[in-house]
């Protein structure tokens, strides 16, 4: 179910994004900081993935070693569909420590 509201502020989405989680909210303010004026269009696509509390803190701490660049290279390797959602379940929503996206994020 989708967490993005379109006539709410990004604190708000950022909030509805991380529900409570500490993990959750560091990600998204990294991400601010690296993309800036993109920040909304990476929550759409956070929002498709439907990442979440702490499958989007996994994304960040697990998967990309907190390291935002990789993190902005999955989001475009998603919206370029050469990472897919399957590829999201199987490394971050069904595992209980997420799997690095760097075999992928080489192709980006």
């Amino acid at each position: 179910m989708s967490r993005l509201e379109i006539f709410s502020t990004v604190s708000q989405n950022f909030i509805n994004f991380a529900g409570g989680n500490p993990g959750a909210i560091r990600t998204l303010f990294e991400l601010q900081n690296a993309v800036g004026d993109k920040t909304a269009l990476y929550l759409i696509t956070l929002d498709k993935m439907e990442l979440y509390e702490d499958k989007l803190y996994m994304l960040w701490n697990d998967c990309c070693n907190r390291d935002i660049s990789k993190v902005i290279k999955v989001l475009d390797g998603y919206e370029k569909e050469i990472i897919k959602q399957n590829d999201i379940d199987e490394r971050i929503k069904n595992v209980g420590y997420g799997k690095s996206f760097d075999d992928l994020i080489e192709q980006i």
